[in-house]
């Protein structure tokens, strides 16, 4: 099979993280856009900016992005790729969409954010193409009715995955020293608000907690003046694994979700989340391995942490059990999944609705149970 995937990375993204990474387990060709230099090509993305109109409806993209789909379309207009797969539907996938008909092979594309912030996109901009989209896989299940709406019975649920290989718990964790270690990783949908409220609770009733906060260079405002708080900005992945290993748990409250890479980079690393019982999150986070609160509740969670103050043994005991769940949604098992949808799309039959079970197991494509 000649597997064609248009990919791109982003620069929060660590080196084995990000989406992207799936393109390793897929044994395709992957096709990323490429840096555009000089005066003519500046020229071009300038005119590019001010005349195109697919900022209206798409995350962030960019000339470079154009070139990419120009390259994969001319590979699968000419017979050079038997099946397309968009890993980044929501920012990349437009030309080739457009261009559908043109294509000799089925096209699919992944999908990650929430279905309210794209809904204009297919209801009004690419309405008409709609068809052209042979599967649409989503991320989580909440996003499985909305998706249904526009695709029907073309939509998967496949989760994101994480590399279990890179991402791994501490071969022998230092004893604490009494304070409670909380993390948060990242800014996409992140409830600042409440997490800002979190912090100036805990430090208030005088907890013995540390927060350390991973988060771009212009997100730092949003935590101006908390106590007991470090901020880290452009970190190397090494360090960002020993925040993970260190840590207590995960702080991660969200105003919306889907999938959740500081969720699964968290728990392969053997450490438990705390989050916000709101979208994709209850695909990834169970009892078990986490605590989810109500949105918005930050006297909730400000009220956990007091809890986890008086009985660290509590996230402790959790850490096992987080591990083990990263191991659902290791990028073998999700290429597998993948793997499985492909040959059912190149075979010309209309695939079944397929939904994944973590532990490895689907309504209609079965995977291998893990061991």
């Amino acid at each position: 099979m000649n597997l064609v995937i248009l990919g791109r990375r982003w620069e929060h993204h660590t080196p084995a993280g990000g989406y992207d990474r799936l393109a390793q387990y897929l044994d395709g060709d992957l096709v990323s856009p490429r840096p555009i230099r000089g005066a003519i090509p500046g020229v071009a993305r300038s005119l590019f900016r001010r005349f195109n109109r697919v900022d209206k409806y798409l995350v962030d993209y960019r000339l470079e992005d154009l070139v990419a789909e120009l390259r994969i379309a001319r590979m699968a207009m000419r017979g050079g790729a038997d099946l397309v797969h968009c890993l980044y539907g929501d920012e990349q996938l437009d030309l080739l969409l457009r261009w559908r008909r043109r294509l000799r092979c089925p096209l699919m594309a992944s999908f990650h954010l929430p279905p309210s912030r794209i809904r204009d996109r297919f209801e009004v901009f690419h309405k008409r193409h709609l068809r052209g989209l042979d599967a649409a896989a989503v991320v989580s299940r909440s996003q499985i009715e909305n998706f249904q709406e526009w695709f029907g019975e073309r939509v998967f649920y496949i989760p994101h995955g994480i590399n279990t290989g890179a991402f791994t718990p501490a071969e022998h964790r230092e004893p604490g020293n009494g304070t409670l270690k909380l993390l948060t990783v990242g800014e996409c949908m992140r409830d600042w608000e409440v997490l800002h409220r979190v912090i100036d609770a805990c430090a208030d009733r005088s907890l013995e907690v540390e927060f350390d906060v991973v988060l771009p260079e212009w997100r730092r405002s949003h935590l101006t003046g908390c106590r007991n708080t470090r901020l880290h900005t452009g970190i190397s992945e090494e360090a960002l694994l020993g925040l993970y290993r260190g840590a207590d748990a995960l702080l991660l409250p969200v105003v919306e979700a889907t999938a959740n890479n500081a969720v699964l980079e968290s728990l392969a690393c053997g450490t438990p989340v705390i989050s916000t019982h709101v979208g994709g999150i209850p695909d990834y986070v169970d009892e078990s391995c986490g605590w989810m609160l109500p949105p918005g509740d930050s006297d909730a969670m400000a009220d956990l942490i007091s809890h986890l103050c008086e009985n660290h043994h509590l996230a402790a005991e959790k850490r096992e059990a987080a591990r083990a769940r990263s191991l659902d949604f290791s990028w073998p098992v999700i290429a597998e999944a993948f793997h499985r949808l492909y040959s059912s799309l190149l075979a010309g039959k209309r695939p079944e609705r397929a939904v994944y079970n973590p532990g490895g197991r689907f309504q209609t494509f079965a995977l291998p149970v893990r061991e």
